[in-house]
């Protein structure tokens, strides 16, 4: 036994040698500008996972989008959705305009732009009229996937591929405003939550793939050289020892998306028998912010804060009846602390376990009367607080000397309630290094 532990220990040793010095080799390769070049002109895999979650969303919530219970119309917000999701690709070229020195040329940023542009709008409207799904207000069957998450995230990838290096708060700037139109377009009753998340990815990807494609037609000339500072390169250093920072999480909060009302709910009407009445939910969209404190190389601490927004409805053992469909809003407040290791040079992987609180707004469900009204409240799922408490993993991989983008998986329970105790999290972040 003495040998296995002291085996282990000079393993561990070597590891974090090795990790080292690939760390300090990695450094070497930033301290070039052909390196930087050569980074710059990579296919950028980061946003893969946004339309294969999209796709898993647009298969297992097939039942739920069929089933009966409209969603009311909130007006007509698209104009104004579109001002927030175009947001971040007009910063970019205000900032353009206004001289500030961009990743790329002129030349460059308009083919790649111009580029993301057409395959953005190109494969959603394809996908629009392919698949013709109806939205939950009922107003025209182009729901899926979204346009204004498919422009938004496009533009949140422009602006951070062009104008990241200045300040990873640039890149968080872009993605909460992107994440922002996505909750807009669920809260405005225009969208199932596939339609969002496919159109994100589509976004993302097709802004990469544009980026990629640009740089094998004009080569390195249409991208500026630069070199990194002495402060920026100290900076990268620390990024295997403590990389504290302030992240964007954006991704999905999901559960057992069907439950007995009579467990947690109270009838509004007094003829109403909630047994048999069951509680259909989506996965939800989930959205907040992480400051993180390295006490040690390994060690650190986390304040979270997370809003959480999903889609529900009632099933009814018979058809002479049907209620509205409503909105359940999930407030996280929670403590964390976790490990972490380098497992490749630019790459960290770890585990935490979370505690907390979870405050649920109040949701009423309504009848629907005939002519499709608004009619008499049929029951009420109360607020709560309640504590939670929860573990996950988290992986983080070095974009830039102050930057990092992540990905996370979180279990979380919330005591003493049966109104959807058990949780995953699933999350990507953005971060900025301190």
């Amino acid at each position: 036994m003495k040998k296995f532990l002291f085996s282990l220990l000079l393993f561990g040793i070597a590891s974090t040698i090795k990790s080292q010095d690939s760390l300090a080799y990695y450094i070497q390769q930033f301290l070039t500008e052909d390196s930087l070049i050569h980074e710059e002109m990579r296919l950028n895999r980061d946003g893969l996972l946004m339309p294969v979650r999209g796709l898993i969303q647009t298969f297992t919530h097939r039942n739920f989008n069929n089933l009966p219970g409209p969603y009311r119309e909130k007006g007509n917000h698209r104009w104004g959705d579109y001002g927030v999701a175009l947001s971040p690709l007009a910063a970019t070229w205000i900032m353009k305009a206004c001289g500030v020195k961009s990743r790329s040329t002129t030349r460059r940023m308009l083919t790649a732009n111009g580029m993301a542009l057409g395959m953005t709008v190109g494969l959603t409207q394809l996908l629009k009229s392919t698949v013709t799904e109806e939205r939950p207000d009922g107003s025209n069957n182009n729901s899926f996937p979204s346009m204004h998450a498919s422009l938004a995230f496009m533009g949140a990838t422009v602006l951070s591929r062009e104008y990241g290096h200045i300040s990873p708060w640039i890149t968080i700037g872009g993605y909460t405003a992107a994440t922002g139109t996505q909750m807009l377009r669920i809260g405005h009753n225009a969208h199932w939550m596939n339609d969002i998340f496919m159109g994100a990815g589509i976004g993302v990807v097709s802004t990469h793939l544009a980026y990629f494609l640009t740089d094998k037609i004009i080569g390195e000339k249409g991208i500026r050289r630069m070199s990194l500072s002495s402060s920026e390169l100290a900076q990268l250093q620390a990024w295997n020892y403590r990389p504290s920072g302030f992240r964007l999480v954006s991704g999905t909060e999901t559960n057992a998306r069907s439950l007995d009302v009579a467990d947690f709910a109270e009838s509004a009407n007094t003829s109403l028998d909630l047994t048999d009445i069951k509680l259909r939910s989506s996965a939800s969209i989930t959205a907040g912010f992480e400051a993180e404190w390295f006490l040690t190389d390994n060690l650190f601490l986390s304040a979270i804060g997370r809003y959480t927004m999903s889609q529900a409805k009632l099933q009814f053992p018979t058809d002479d009846i049907s209620a509205w469909g409503e909105q359940i809003h999930i407030y996280h407040g929670d403590l964390a602390a976790g490990w972490v290791y380098p497992i490749a040079k630019d790459m960290r992987f770890g585990v935490r376990t979370l505690w907390g609180v979870r405050y649920n707004e109040g949701v009423t469900f309504r009848r629907v009367a005939e002519g499709m009204q608004l009619g008499d409240p049929l029951l009420r799922i109360k607020s709560q607080l309640r504590p939670e408490g929860g573990a996950g993993i988290v992986i983080d991989m070095l974009q830039s000397h102050n930057q990092t983008v992540g990905f996370s998986i979180d279990y979380l329970h919330t005591f003493n309630t049966r109104f959807l105790a058990n949780r995953w999290v699933i999350a990507s972040s953005w971060k900025a290094m301190f």
